[in-house]
């Protein structure tokens, strides 16, 4: 087929390929930057319109957009990942393609900058928004000739301040949905982003170099101070300043023959070293030598003055600023370089306990940012050892803790656990994530060997709660830090917290059926439990302990015929008929268990529930044909023959009220003769809810009163008025607010006085039965019977 300049676009059926990460040549760890620009690479090389002598060129780039357009797509790179080409589902039949000359010049425009961060949706949400560096962003289109104009002047911008700002570029072809939701409606549109900014301001200046590098340096806030005369001999005698001299300082030299720079260059070193070399001005004016000057002094460099060494390093026939900066790059210390033997130790160590943990960088050479990391990370992070391994002179060590993207960032954990960070490379999501992983020594990255030992119940003696991840997956690295947090509520010999890298472990993923990403689990002997709340470490503990102390009673084929069918007269059973895929099951399954708890004090009340996917015959034999659906089974021996069917609001008071008119003690409902002829001038002990239909606080009260009637049975007769249909006698009876509770019986009474009684504080059934015992005991009834 021939094909022209202009754009193609061709309707294909996909084809048998081979692995797509293969066939663009990238990690499975890849981010969507790293697989645009492989594709790109390929697509100006491998173009039919470039191969039009090859007959197989058509095919061969067929394969290779049909793997780009899935790759770019978290969700089909998803379901790629756990399932191949055969899990796509029909959703990858049809794929186009586009002419050489759209991906030679508009495909990605800055893809190939190193300064420039390419950013889709999740990167600008992660790493633009709230950020500890100030950014600058050009939303563009690649098919726009302003685009095109900019880009020249973009590049030098981003070269000119790299280390003072992030330089960013979203293409609004690709990231439509984002440019839609920031009302981007023309390109090039620039936004700006101060530190720790929630949305971008936008930039309305001239579009040169020049303005732009002035645009940012006007905001750079760095103070630079000039010392005076005394002070530069006090800091080159070493003696005590006026001014904390913890972090080093670098001062520039300005007199009638040094070259000090221009004032915009302090500026740009100022942001530069932000936080971790203070920056000042000297001005020696034409007296240079007479202040241990050498001659050509451009800056004096001056350590820590905590450090061993405080001699001043003397920076002299320096043209350049960035050699400036490289000269200053080079003074700072940095992490240790571990050889294999020096890291195998450290692990031997960290087994024992004898060691604090390792915050270790994976690197394959150096870039200015990273210097910039290494050199600052010292400085704020604190009680944890820092070192970094060369991959390309140990790649065994890298490869065994499946390290496979530059630089990537590890902690070694007291106690021997090992975990890779994920997500934002920034200087404070390191130092946090640090001591997070730190703190959380029983969260271990999983290899194949432990996942397949777990999985089989080969290691049936320890209890592990298993998170299943993709690195590239936000909802993945939101969740994570929960789980640390969940792992410290639970000591070590209890649960066991392990993390899995489904783009690692691929093939073990998909042999578990795991099809989304988090998914997360308790192993637990011989039992799975799958954990379907709220990605919250709060959710992980209640779901955890739950799990282990289940609130819930689970039933099954082999005890349902003896709980239910034959179930005793006494009990009223409760099921909740669910599948673990159902979205309302999912929503309902805490609020199942809070009903459970709610009832955990009435022995003659079990609350159960039925998995469907495990018990299909079971659930089919007792026709339950949507979930979820909830039964109850009354008092008596009719009870399976006649089940009550649930079909109110799926809330946790609903439900308890609907459970609570199966029971066998009932509260009376009052009115104006049986309140005063049956409470009040009774012989027996009563407690009266006084209360109003519209009071919310009354609506919780009435199921927790009706399990009060149950633990009070046989001591306390209770009731209920409403204060609405009744006014006359809740104001006899001293009510002011709703709902209240009074108990009658424990005083002598007479016609004038038969309102008389004392509140009762409480909100559950307990307490009203804890308080209302407590009352009946200090001042007894056996006053009431005397008298």
């Amino acid at each position: 087929m021939h094909l022209t300049s202009a754009i193609l676009l061709f309707v294909i059926s996909l084809t048998s390929a081979g692995d797509y990460y293969e066939l663009l040549g990238v990690q499975k760890t890849a981010d969507q930057r790293e697989i645009r620009k492989a594709f790109k690479k390929l697509a100006v090389s491998q173009h039919p319109d470039k191969n039009k002598e090859d007959p197989k060129a058509h095919e061969t780039f067929i394969k290779l957009t049909t793997a780009y357009e899935v790759l770019k797509d978290p969700e089909l790179r998803k379901k790629y990942d756990l399932y191949g080409e055969e899990g796509l589902d029909g959703s990858n039949k049809q794929r186009t393609y586009q002419s050489w000359t759209y991906y030679q010049y508009n495909f990605g425009i800055y893809d190939d900058d190193p300064e420039i961060v390419t950013l889709n949706k999740n990167d600008y949400y992660d790493n633009v928004l709230n950020s500890d560096k100030m950014w600058l962003v050009n939303f563009y289109s690649p098919m726009c000739s302003h685009c095109h104009h900019l880009a020249p002047v973009w590049r030098s911008v981003a070269k000119d301040l790299d280390g003072v700002i992030r330089i960013g570029a979203v293409n609004c072809e690709d990231d439509w949905q984002l440019c839609h939701q920031l009302g981007i409606q023309a390109y090039p549109t620039l936004l700006y982003y101060p530190k720790n900014a929630r949305q971008g301001d936008k930039y309305r200046g001239e579009r040169t170099r020049e303005a732009f590098v002035r645009f940012v340096l006007d905001r750079v806030d760095a103070k630079i101070r000039e010392i005076s005369k005394s002070v530069w001999i006090l800091l080159l005698k070493g003696d005590d300043v006026p001014e904390p001299t913890k972090r080093p300082t670098l001062i520039f030299v300005c007199g009638k023959d040094n070259n000090c720079f221009e004032p915009d260059e302090h500026l740009k070193v100022a942001a530069m070293f932000d936080k971790m070399v203070n920056v000042r001005i000297f001005n020696c004016e034409d007296k240079c030598s007479s202040y241990a000057l050498p001659h050509n002094t451009h800056a004096v460099y001056l350590p820590a003055r905590n450090k061993e060494s405080s001699s001043p390093e003397f920076f002299y026939d320096i043209d350049d600023v960035d050699q400036l900066i490289q000269k200053v790059l080079e003074q700072l210390p940095e992490p240790q370089d571990l050889s294999a033997d020096e890291f195998k130790s450290i692990k031997r160590h960290l087994r024992s306990g004898s060691d604090a943990g390792w915050l270790i960088c994976f690197y394959m050479g150096h870039e200015t940012i990273l210097d910039l990391q290494l050199k600052r990370l010292p400085s704020i992070v604190h009680d944890i050892n820092l070192g970094k391994i060369h991959c390309g002179k140990y790649p065994d060590i890298c490869n065994d803790l499946n390290v496979n993207r530059y630089p990537q960032w590890g902690v070694l954990k007291p106690g021997g656990a090992f975990e890779l960070t994920h997500g934002k490379s920034t200087m404070n999501h390191l130092a946090k994530f640090a001591e997070e992983s730190i703190r959380a020594k029983n969260v271990w990255a999983l290899s194949a060997e432990k996942i397949l030992s777990i999985m089989q119940r080969t290691d049936s003696t320890r209890v592990w709660f298993l998170d299943w991840y993709a690195p590239w997956c936000p909802p993945c690295v939101q969740f994570l830090p929960e789980v640390r947090k969940a792992s410290l509520h639970f000591d070590t010999p209890v649960v066991h917290f392990g993390i899995i890298d489904c783009t690692v472990h691929a093939s073990i993923c998909r042999q578990y059926n795991i099809r989304s990403y988090p998914t997360a689990m308790l192993i637990n002997g011989s039992n799975t439990y799958q954990f379907t709340l709220d990605k919250t470490a709060a959710s992980i503990v209640h779901f955890i302990n739950e799990a282990m102390n289940p609130s819930v009673i689970r039933l099954t084929s082999k005890n349902f015929e003896q709980r239910i069918i034959k179930k005793r007269a006494r009990l009223i059973w409760a099921v909740d008929y669910f599948a673990p895929w159902c979205t309302p099951c999912q929503q309902l399954a805490p609020i199942w268990t809070s009903v459970a708890k709610a009832f955990n004090s009435l022995p003659f009340v079990k609350i159960a529930n039925v998995d469907c996917e495990v018990e299909a015959q079971l659930c089919g034999s007792q026709r339950v044909r949507s979930y979820p659906t909830i039964r109850l089974y009354p008092l008596g021996g009719d009870g399976y023959q006649s089940p009550a069917v649930y079909d109110g609001p799926r809330d946790v008071l609903s439900i308890k009220k609907w459970i609570t008119d199966f029971f066998p003690v009932t509260v009376q409902e009052l009115n104006a003769i049986t309140l005063e002829e049956d409470a009040l001038i009774s012989k027996d002990i009563w407690l009266v809810d006084y209360f109003a239909p519209w009071c919310s606080h009354c609506h919780s009260l009435e199921p927790e009163f009706a399990i009060a009637a149950q633990l009070l049975d046989g001591e306390v007769r209770l009731g209920r008025i409403n204060c609405d249909n009744f006014r006359s006698q809740c104001v006899k009876a001293g009510v002011r607010a709703y709902p209240t509770l009074i108990l009658y019986g424990l005083r002598h009474k007479n016609q004038y006085d038969i309102y008389k009684g004392v509140q009762v504080q409480a909100t559950t059934g307990e307490e009203i039965k804890e308080n209302v015992l407590k009352l009946i005991s200090s001042i007894g009834k056996k006053a009431h019977d005397e008298l």
